[in-house]
């Protein structure tokens, strides 16, 4: 046999586990990572679970995990982005973080947000290899094919930490804003506007109250929700004149 006769373990092979670990590491400390093994064309890596504290939330969301040296995409920084996270932007252009239609068709029947990472690594002289994480938010643009800003990421780290919250005496902004916005969108997306409470996440940004609206989303999801009003409406009609309700039963189990 020769040495061709063996799989290669490439230098991709090796940055690739690399950012990963780095990755589960990184959030370790809010979320529980469940790593999903076999098929990975379908563009999911992980799944996690967001933590508060010693408390799992219940809070999913999705994520595919990208490993880049500096040398093939450098980070260009593109302003914070205000009024959001707070946290600093970046444009990142290398076609391997360009996600196609058919993945994004699969993650459309997620049901839970979706997040792209970018793990950059560098071997700066002199300071050993550097890894520093961005993401990038899919669930606002999943019923759309293309994005203005299909290049820009936020850097989620500060060496070894975590920026679950850009305002960390305030516990506000961060990644965990987008994770609770996004969470908000995907019920919003299945026609709930069903409230939860910011809180559970640790998050103290955004208002309590069964009662509360996010009116932008609201127009965003409109048709969405329009449906399943007039399909609750139907249903509590017909259950008012005493009609019968068409239903389907799943087949009994022994």
């Amino acid at each position: 046999m020769t040495d061709s006769d063996y799989k290669k373990y490439t230098a991709q092979a090796k940055a690739a586990i690399k950012g990963e670990a780095f990755f589960e590491a990184l959030i370790s400390d809010y979320s529980i990572p469940h790593h999903v093994m076999g098929l990975k064309d379908v563009g999911i890596d992980y799944i996690c679970e967001w933590v508060y504290g010693e408390k799992p939330t219940g809070f999913l969301y999705a994520v595919q995990v990208k490993t880049l040296s500096l040398r093939n995409a450098r980070p260009i920084h593109d302003g914070t982005d205000h009024d959001r996270s707070e946290l600093e932007r970046f444009k990142i252009n290398n076609k391997y973080l360009h996600v196609g239609e058919r993945t994004l068709q699969y993650w459309r029947g997620f049901g839970i947000p979706v997040y792209l990472f970018a793990i950059i690594y560098s071997e700066p002289p002199g300071r050993g290899e550097q890894l520093d994480c961005y993401y990038k938010r899919f669930t606002p643009v999943l019923t759309t094919t293309k994005t203005q800003e299909e290049e820009r990421f936020n850097k989620v780290n500060d060496g070894t930490t975590f920026l679950a919250f850009a305002d960390k005496e305030n516990k506000s902004f961060g990644f965990a804003r987008d994770l609770f916005i996004d969470l908000m969108r995907c019920s919003y997306y299945k026609g709930s506007i069903s409230y939860i409470s910011p809180k559970t996440l640790g998050l103290m940004q955004f208002p309590e109250g069964d009662d509360t609206v996010f009116e932008e989303l609201f127009e965003e999801y409109r048709n969405n929700i329009t449906k399943a009003i007039d399909l609750t409406n139907k249903m509590l009609e017909r259950i008012k004149i005493g009609q019968a309700i068409p239903s389907a039963k799943a087949p009994e189990t022994e």
